[in-house]
């Protein structure tokens, strides 16, 4: 039976699915930490980075003409592969790229410059002043020269956010308005399509290559335990296999000290019990097959004579206990070929049998009247194998098509080799078999009802002694139903 989902995917699988849990987990926890994954896209080495740049600009913009943030703000952009520019308190672009965000980034951008706790006004009001109490600018301060560097503490920390939205990541940070000599906070927005390109944001790809790091170790550290695991399982169900079709010469490892190393030791010695069982039942049938022959035809002779001199009246019951006693006889013969075959196994030598040899000679055997027998076999097609108990298999199998099929079309024996192995196939136009019998046929005694009684002959070991002379070769035979009509028997043997 093949197997539909192997045990070694099962572990893999489950094995991904452990991970994928643990990753949603992480995820969850991040998100219920910091309230959004955008988070992520700025590390604390970023925010860094942005602190450090935002203060060079501010300080380079501060001590510069206003004709020259332009140009201050290209030379940033080339330097952090990201376009940049700057917006006022209302959203309005000033100097930079002309980047034109999406509504929800021009949002956000006005709601990181209102004080704390202020409800928002509408963007386009006229009224609009994210710092209301903060005085004009007095008239003239644009054109006045920048004032003289002084020595200042460290800048504040400039709020920072990053969006994604559309097919951009957005940075955005808040600038404060006394160095630029600003009515209000401005905004330093930049834009780069992808994560990667800027060190100013979070790079996935080291992550990307840590996370399949990780999951090739993992794969790596698990694969030999679960290879382990299933090669075990495996050779247990090979070993099975063989003990369900009567093999029992099997050996499995029993060196292992955990739970398969017990299976292992298990199945071995219930294959040493069975074999014993089953070659005691075997030699006690031929040892009680042999020893019935003997009176068997002693009677038999003794009830020929008997009917030869008795009287008139007593002829026709001493014939029906002669026949009773000459079916008793073939099946005593039956069941001794059928001992010795079983018993003979794996104990025979093989030599090269060539299969055309073998079927004529079997025909000739079998063969009778006008029954017509097609032979398919290459003269030159040889087994390994032993060429009496092949024989004995081959007659069975061409007495039981003659007998079940001769009449209603003829009987064909094909042979072919493939693959290393060569095949002899026995098949009639007889009615075949249900699917139900094709695994049973070859069991010992058994007889197919209604076609196949006693009542035309046989006792149900012709293809019962088929299995063992074959098997007793290193052989396999299997039956199956032909199509429109008819049964094939196929023998599998090995090649000379």
């Amino acid at each position: 039976m093949k197997t539909r989902f192997p045990l070694f995917a099962r572990l893999l699988l489950w094995f991904f699915l452990n991970l994928l849990v643990l990753v949603a987990g992480l995820l969850l926890m991040v998100r219920v930490q910091f309230g959004s994954l955008n988070n992520w896209l700025l590390p604390q080495s970023s925010q860094d980075e942005i602190q450090a740049m935002t203060a060079t600009l501010i300080a380079d913009l501060a001590h510069s003409p206003r004709e020259t943030w332009n140009d201050k703000l290209t030379e940033m952009s080339a330097a952090y592969k990201m376009e940049f520019a700057l917006y006022d308190s209302r959203g309005n672009w000033m100097e930079g790229a002309q980047l034109q965000p999406p509504d929800d980034v021009h949002h956000a951008m006005i709601l990181a410059q209102r004080p704390r706790g202020a409800a928002p006004p509408p963007a386009d009001s006229p009224d609009f002043n994210p710092e209301p109490d903060r005085p004009p600018p007095p008239e003239g301060a644009e054109d006045r020269p920048p004032p003289p560097p002084q020595q200042r503490g460290p800048l504040p920390e400039f709020p920072k956010s990053v969006l994604h939205s559309g097919e951009a990541y957005w940075l955005l940070v808040r600038l404060p308005p006394e160095p630029l000599r600003m009515d209000g906070p401005l905004t330093l927005v930049g834009r780069t399509p992808k994560l990667g390109p800027s060190p100013l944001l979070f790079d996935p790809k080291p992550w990307v290559l840590v996370a399949v790091g990780i999951v090739v170790f993992s794969s790596l550290f698990w694969l030999p335990m679960a290879r382990n695991l299933t090669r075990a399982i495996t050779k247990m169900t090979r070993a099975t296999e063989s003990i369900a079709e009567g093999r029992f010469d099997v050996q499995l490892a029993d060196n292992r000290g955990d739970e398969l190393g017990r299976l292992g030791s298990a199945i071995n010695r219930m294959a040493g019990r069975l074999k014993e069982f089953v070659t005691g039942q075997k030699r006690f049938l031929g040892d009680a097959a042999h020893e019935l022959t003997s009176p068997l035809a002693r009677m038999e002779i003794a009830l020929g004579i008997l009917e030869e001199r008795g009287d008139e009246k007593a002829r026709p019951y001493v014939r029906d206990v002669r026949e009773e006693v000459t079916h008793m006889r073939k099946l005593a013969n039956e069941l001794l070929s059928f001992s010795k075959s079983a018993l003979l196994e794996n104990r025979i030598p093989l030599a090269p049998v060539n299969l055309a040899e073998l079927v004529d000679a079997a025909i000739r055997q079998e063969k009778s009247g006008a029954l017509t027998i097609d032979v398919q076999v290459p003269r030159e097609l040889e087994a390994q194998g032993n060429f009496d108990l092949l024989q004995r298999a081959l007659g069975n199998l061409l007495r039981n098509a003659l007998r079940y099929g001769g009449d209603q079309g003829k009987v064909t024996v094909r042979g072919w080799s493939e693959r290393g192995q060569v095949f002899l196939a026995v098949a009639d136009e007889g009615p075949g078999l249900a699917p139900a019998d094709l695994e049973k046929v070859f069991d010992p005694f058994y007889r197919v009802d209604p076609s196949r009684t006693a009542a035309t002959g046989g006792v149900g070991l012709g293809l019962a002694i088929v299995k063992s002379c074959v098997e007793a070769c290193g052989g396999v035979v299997s039956a199956g139903n032909r199509q429109p009509r008819g049964l094939e028997v196929q023998v599998r043997l090995k090649s000379a």
